[in-house]
């Protein structure tokens, strides 16, 4: 059987505050929209800048920790996976949209609280630490 890799790493800023919902079971779901920023030179050399957002999805304790200490322009490191949903939209259009499956987040600044930066926690850490954060 061959081996396959979907891994992701990103750092970037949080563009607005994370939406936190509960599945019907109550487990909560954190959406996080997060921008990646490119720089090249033009042919003039003008500096362009390139912003590519990203949705993030984070889990449990993940989801749970992103409400206590992400806010709208938080610097982030995330590692994770991607994963496609395919959709009709309400005209009919069949649309494919591309998500980032959060397996880890460490906040590198502008948190809600005043811990020291670079805390890590992640799902699986979290859930071997008893459902405690790792702080």
């Amino acid at each position: 059987m061959a081996r396959t890799l979907n891994k992701v790493m990103l750092i970037g800023n949080v563009g607005r505050d994370p939406e936190i919902r509960y599945t019907p079971s109550g487990v909560p779901v954190a959406s996080i929209r997060l921008a990646t920023n490119e720089y090249s030179r033009d042919s003039e050399g003008q500096l362009q800048e390139y912003t590519e957002w990203h949705n993030i999805v984070a889990w449990r304790q993940l989801a749970e920790m992103t409400e206590r200490l992400i806010q709208q322009g938080t610097k982030l490191y995330v590692e994770g996976r991607i994963r496609s949903r395919s959709y009709e939209d309400s005209s009919g259009t069949k649309r494919t949209s591309y998500e980032i499956i959060a397996d880890s987040i460490i906040v590198l600044s502008g948190r809600k609280d005043a811990s020291a930066p670079g805390e890590q926690t992640s799902d699986s850490a979290e859930e071997s630490a008893g459902g405690d954060v790792p702080f």
